[in-house]
């Protein structure tokens, strides 16, 4: 395999057994519906844990945070350190980290609300654009891996209980070489984007909590503002193109459904 003399035996055995559960409850009927049908979400975590042995295995030996770095001083000069210091306010502060932790419930948001509903086929148009969306990320971090600010010096942002909760999460779940772009973004906008379609204007909150989610990760040093931009633009045409897919994969579904 491609990578193996990069990669240890823990990471291929993780891999494998992700790939068993999906295969399992793909194909077992006596796996309940809901599982099957949320197997896809739960396979997030363990394929974002795993993008730092992808990186490895693809012969990545240094991050490309300097050649990011020269786009990103040509474009917006260095807002993720200057915006904490142009705005030491611990409010601020802790309400821009508790948007840019809110990125785990916009994952989980729009998938719950459309089951829950029992709008399976919107769920699923929702769970492609969303699996879509990641899959870029993930794939864009195989060839362009990026530590991000916080991994040198990161920003001295007013601290508190959200932002100490932040730090405490991204050092024991981030993962290395998965900076650009922001997947928190790229979700963030393209959760908003399937809401706004899928469940009409009472999602437009989610808006306001994708730009504060923005603004946090540069604010916080998590991420620079090439990587926040990026993943705006990413997020825009996956849900996009995601839940124009989705639509087509439903109506062929029910064409071909028996009667």
């Amino acid at each position: 395999m491609a990578g193996s003399s990069r990669v240890d035996a823990t990471a291929f055995g993780v891999h494998g057994a992700l790939l068993a559960l999906v295969a399992t409850c793909t194909w077992w009927r006596r796996v309940p519906d809901w599982l099957r049908h949320w197997v896809p979400v739960i396979a997030i975590p363990v394929l974002y844990a795993e993008s730092p042995a992808i990186i490895a295995a693809a012969g990545h030996v240094e991050m490309l945070d300097p050649a990011i770095l020269k786009i990103e001083h040509a474009i917006f000069g260095n807002p993720s350190s200057d915006l904490a210091q142009a705005w030491p306010w611990t409010t601020l502060s802790e309400l821009l980290h508790a948007c840019y932790l809110s990125y785990y419930a916009i994952i989980v948001y729009v998938p719950v609300a459309l089951f829950r509903s029992r709008r399976y086929t919107d769920y699923s148009r929702a769970v492609f654009a969303l699996l879509l969306t990641f899959a870029a990320c993930f794939l864009l971090y195989v060839v362009i891996p990026v530590e991000g600010p916080r991994y040198r010096g990161g920003a001295d942002a007013p601290g508190g209980p959200v932002r100490t909760a932040t730090l405490w999460l991204l050092e024991n779940g981030s993962s290395r070489g998965t900076a650009f772009p922001s997947s928190h973004v790229a979700v963030a906008v393209a959760q908003t984007i399937i809401a706004i379609t899928l469940l009409g204007r009472r999602a437009l909150w989610l808006a306001f909590v994708t730009i504060g989610l923005a603004l946090g990760a540069i604010y916080g040093g998590f991420h620079y503002a090439i990587d926040a931009a990026a993943g705006a633009v990413l997020g825009a045409i996956t849900a996009s193109i995601g839940l124009r897919l989705g639509t087509r994969k439903a109506a062929q579904a029910n064409a071909t459904a028996p009667t």
